[in-house]
C-alpha cells in the first residue's frame, strides 16, 4: 500500500490561512477591548451586568413563591412586616417572638413602610434580588477604578461574583435582611479607598442594621483598614462595630427575648448565657476545635473558595472580615434549611470577590494604564465558578429553574383553600400555605410531623391578646390541612379526629386532599 504525501503548496496555504485567521481574530479582539477600555463602558456596563443579574434573582425567587415553596420562615417575615405597617407591635406569632428579636434587623422598620403601598411578598423577594445583584457594581470600580484591572478581568470576575453557588442559595433561601449587608460592604471598601468617609459611614450603618452581630465583621473590616494604612479610621469602625455587636446582641435583643441571651440554643453545649459560653469555649478547646473543623463546616468552606480558585488565600488581610463572624457561625449549631445556611456567608460573599481582584493584580502584567491577567487563569475562574454553580447552587440546571413557578393540582387545591379564608380569622395551616395567610393577627403553623397529644393542643388555640406569650387562649378559628400527606401517623390523624370533634370543628370546604376546618366562635 502506497501514500501520497501532501502537496508541499496546499500544506503552506493551509497554514498561512489558518495564521491569517488567527490574526484576524487577534485584531478584532485588541479593537473591542480598545473600545471598552474607554471610560464609557465603566459608566453603564456594570449596571447593565447588574439589571441582568437582577432580572434573572428576581425571576428564580418569585417562582418559587409562586409554586408555594416558600414556609413558615418566610411566613414570619410577612407576618412581622405587616404588623409594623399595621403600627402594631410585631409580635409573629408564627415564631412566637419578635420579628426583632432573632437578628435586631431594625431595616425593617422602613421596610415595612413600603409594604404598606407595595405587595409585602414581592417586595421583600426583589428587594433582596436587587441588593445581591447590585453588589456587582462596586466590585466592578474597584477592579477599574482602585486596581486598574482590565476590562476582560473586571468581566470575569462580575460573571464570577453572579454565578458564586452561595449567592444563589441566599436568594432562592426565602428572605434575609442580612442580604441587603453584601453590597454595603463592597461599597464600604470602594469608599474607604477612595477616601468618602461620610458615605463609608452610611454604608456600614446600612449593613449594621440588618443583623445584630455583623458588628463582628464590621470589627475585622476596621482592621482591615488598619492594615492597610488607614489606622484612624480603622480603630473608629473596629470601636463603631465592637459597639453595636454588644449593645444589640447583649442589650437590646436580650430585653426583647426577656432578659436572655437569643443565641444560647445555638451554644447549648458551651453555657447558657454570654459569659458562661465564652468561660465554656476557653476551658474546652478541643470541643472548639472540633466543631470547627467538622467535615460540615469544611464543605462550606470549599463552596466558598473553590468557585474563585483559592486566589483569595493570596490575599490573606481581606479574611479579617470574616474571622470572627465565620469563627461563631462554624462553632454555633444553627440547624440549616433548604439551601443550608447561606445567610451567614454574607462577609464572604462580599470580601472573597475583592481578594480576587486584588490576587489579579498581584499576578497580572502591567502595561501604560492598565493591569492585564493571562487569559488561562481567567477562563480557569470562570470554568471553576459555572462548575461549582452546577453542583452546589440551588439553582443549578440540574435542578431545572426553567420548570419553577408551576401549580401542580395539589398547590391549586391549596390556593382554592386559602381563598375560603377571611382576612382577620386566627388560622392554623400546613407550611407552605403559610406565607399567603400571612397578613393577620393570629397564624400559627401545623404541623403535619408530629403527634398530638391532648384536646388543648397549642396548635388548635391561639392567644386571646394576639401575643404569643399569654396565658388567655381560644380556638383558632380556621384549620386548613392536607389530609393525604405521608408524614401523619396513624396516631397522630386519629388524635386530630378526637380534637377537632371535642373542639366542634366542622368541615366546610374539601379541594383534592386538602381539608378546610372552621370553629365558629360567635357563640
Amino acid at each position: 500500500m502506497t501514500t501520497t504525501a501532501p502537496d508541499s503548496t496546499s500544506l503552506r496555504e493551509s497554514l498561512g490561512w489558518d495564521s491569517d485567521l488567527r490574526r484576524s481574530l487577534r485584531h478584532r479582539f485588541l479593537r473591542w477591548q480598545a473600545k471598552l477600555e474607554g471610560s464609557g463602558p465603566d459608566r453603564f456596563l456594570p449596571w447593565g451586568i447588574a439589571v441582568v443579574l437582577f432580572a434573572l434573582f428576581s425571576a428564580l425567587a418569585l417562582a418559587r413563591y409562586r409554586s408555594l415553596d416558600l414556609g413558615e420562615p418566610f411566613a414570619a417575615w410577612l407576618q412581622g412586616v405587616w404588623l409594623l405597617g399595621q403600627g402594631e407591635s410585631p409580635n409573629v406569632t408564627v415564631t412566637g417572638r419578635s420579628l426583632f428579636e432573632g437578628q435586631f434587623s431594625v431595616i425593617m422598620w422602613p421596610i415595612a413602610q413600603m409594604a404598606r403601598v407595595v405587595p409585602a411578598a414581592p417586595l421583600l423577594l426583589t428587594l433582596q434580588a436587587a441588593a445581591l445583584a447590585l453588589g456587582v457594581v462596586p466590585l466592578w470600580r474597584i477592579a477599574r477604578s482602585v486596581l486598574e484591572l482590565g476590562v476582560e478581568t473586571a468581566l470575569v470576575l462580575a460573571v464570577a461574583y453572579g454565578f458564586q453557588p452561595e449567592l444563589h442559595n441566599l436568594n432562592l433561601s426565602e428572605f434575609h435582611p442580612e442580604a441587603l449587608a453584601v453590597p454595603a460592604f463592597l461599597y464600604a471598601y470602594l469608599f474607604s479607598q477612595r477616601e468618602q468617609w461620610w458615605r463609608y459611614a452610611l454604608v456600614v450603618a446600612l449593613a449594621l442594621a440588618t443583623r445584630s452581630d455583623l458588628g463582628l465583621v464590621v470589627i475585622g473590616l476596621g482592621a482591615l483598614l488598619a492594615i492597610e494604612g488607614r489606622t484612624r479610621a480603622g480603630r473608629i469602625t473596629a470601636a463603631a462595630g465592637a459597639l453595636w455587636a454588644v449593645l444589640a446582641l447583649l442589650v437590646f435583643q436580650a430585653d426583647l427575648a426577656g432578659g436572655e441571651f437569643v443565641y444560647s440554643e445555638a451554644f447549648a453545649r458551651y453555657g447558657d448565657g454570654p459569659v458562661s459560653i465564652l468561660w465554656g469555649m476557653l476551658t474546652n478547646p478541643i470541643d472548639v476545635i472540633t466543631d470547627f473543623v467538622s467535615e460540615e463546616n469544611f464543605s462550606q468552606l470549599l463552596f466558598l473558595f473553590a468557585p474563585w480558585l483559592f486566589l483569595p488565600l493570596l490575599k490573606l488581610r481581606f479574611q479579617l472580615p470574616l474571622i470572627l463572624f465565620g469563627a461563631f457561625s462554624f462553632i454555633a449549631a444553627i440547624p440549616p434549611g433548604e439551601f443550608g445556611n447561606p445567610q451567614q456567608e454574607v462577609a464572604a460573599l462580599a470580601f472573597l470577590p475583592i481578594a480576587t481582584a486584588y490576587a489579579f493584580r498581584t499576578v497580572g502584567r502591567r502595561s501604560v494604564r492598565r493591569v492585564f491577567v493571562n487569559g488561562r487563569l481567567l477562563g480557569g475562574v470562570l470554568f471553576a465558578t459555572l462548575a461549582f454553580h452546577l453542583f452546589a447552587a440551588g439553582s443549578s440546571l440540574y435542578s431545572e429553574p426553567w420548570l419553577w413557578g408551576t401549580r401542580d393540582t395539589l398547590q391549586l387545591d391549596g390556593i382554592l383553600a386559602i381563598e375560603t379564608v377571611e382576612p382577620g380569622e386566627s388560622v392554623t395551616a400546613v407550611d407552605w400555605a403559610l406565607p399567603l395567610l400571612a397578613e393577620r393577627r393570629d397564624l400559627i403553623g401545623f404541623p403535619m410531623d408530629v403527634d398530638f397529644h391532648r384536646p388543648n393542643d397549642p396548635t388548635f388555640r391561639r392567644c386571646r391578646d394576639g401575643l404569643a406569650s399569654c396565658d388567655t387562649f381560644e380556638a383558632v378559628q380556621v384549620i386548613i390541612v392536607d389530609e393525604a400527606d405521608p408524614r401523619w401517623t396513624a396516631l397522630a390523624r386519629g388524635t386530630f379526629d378526637q380534637i377537632v370533634g371535642a373542639l366542634d370543628y366542622e368541615v366546610t370546604h374539601r379541594f383534592g386532599s386538602i381539608s378546610v376546618y372552621r370553629f365558629d366562635t360567635s357563640e
